[in-house]
């Protein structure tokens, strides 16, 4: 009898369930708690308020000359202040 090659189907189903658990795990990274997605929304979100503390105090500056320059001195200090507090 003549020897046929080519894949069992034992071989082709291990190889979709692989390949599924592989579809699972990228989904739950992407789409989980802490995935992928939420923390672009966070970041984006985190961004535009920052761009707007940014336009504030250069309106302010713009506006107040002086005043505004020790308002951004300020607002630079307490972030700094922030983030050594978010660190420990």
């Amino acid at each position: 009898m003549k020897q046929q090659k080519g894949i069992t189907l034992v071989a082709l189903i291990i190889t979709i369930i692989v390949m599924l658990i592989l579809v699972a795990v990228t989904i739950s990274i992407a789409l989980g708690q802490n995935g992928l997605v939420n923390n672009a929304k966070d970041a984006a979100q985190n961004t535009q308020l920052e761009m707007e503390k940014e336009e504030d105090l250069a309106n302010t500056l713009e506006y107040d000359g002086v005043t505004g320059i020790n308002n951004i001195v300020n607002s630079i200090k307490d972030d700094v202040t922030d983030t050594n507090d978010i660190k420990e």
